[in-house]
C-alpha cells in the first residue's frame, strides 16, 4: 500500500480538548473546528475537513494539464475562492495544511491558528463563517 500524508486536523484529533462538527450539505463529510489548548494562555484553532472548492490544486496535481483552458479557469476560481474567503483569518498568523492521497492529489484540509483564550469565542465564529462562506463561494460561482 502507497504512503498516505494525512492533514493536521487528522494528526491532532484525539488531542482536542473541544470539537465542533459543523454540516457541511454540499459535501459527503462535516468540517469540523477543533480547539487545542497550549501553552501562555493560547489556543491553537484549527479548521479542518474544508469543503474544498473543485480545482484546487490542480497545478500540483496534473501539472502537465496546465494548458487546458477550462482547467486553467477552475483552477483560478478554486484558488479565488479560497484566497478571499481567508482574508478574515487576517489577524491571525494562520496556515494551511493539505493531505495526499494514493493517486498521489493533494488536497487542502485544513486552516489553523493560535488566539489567546480571550480571543477563541470570536476566532470560533470566524472558523464557523469561513466553512459557511467557502461553501457558499463554491457552490454558487
Amino acid at each position: 500500500m502507497a504512503n498516505r500524508s494525512s492533514n493536521r486536523s487528522a494528526k491532532l484529533a484525539n488531542k482536542a480538548d473541544v470539537r465542533y462538527d459543523i454540516d457541511t450539505p454540499f459535501t459527503d463529510h462535516d468540517a469540523k473546528i477543533l480547539l487545542i489548548e497550549r501553552e501562555d494562555d493560547e489556543v491553537e484553532v484549527i479548521v479542518g475537513d474544508i469543503p474544498e472548492p473543485t480545482g484546487y490544486n490542480f497545478d500540483k496535481n496534473y501539472p502537465d494539464l496546465l494548458d487546458d483552458e477550462q482547467q486553467l479557469r477552475c483552477h483560478a476560481v478554486a484558488e479565488w475562492i479560497v484566497d478571499e474567503t481567508t482574508r478574515m483569518f487576517s489577524k491571525y498568523d494562520w496556515e494551511t495544511s493539505e493531505y495526499k492521497t494514493t493517486n498521489p492529489n493533494y488536497h487542502l484540509r485544513d486552516i489553523y491558528f493560535t488566539c489567546s483564550k480571550d480571543e477563541l469565542d470570536q476566532a470560533v465564529m470566524t472558523a464557523k463563517k469561513f466553512i459557511t462562506e467557502l461553501e457558499e463561494k463554491h457552490y454558487y460561482t
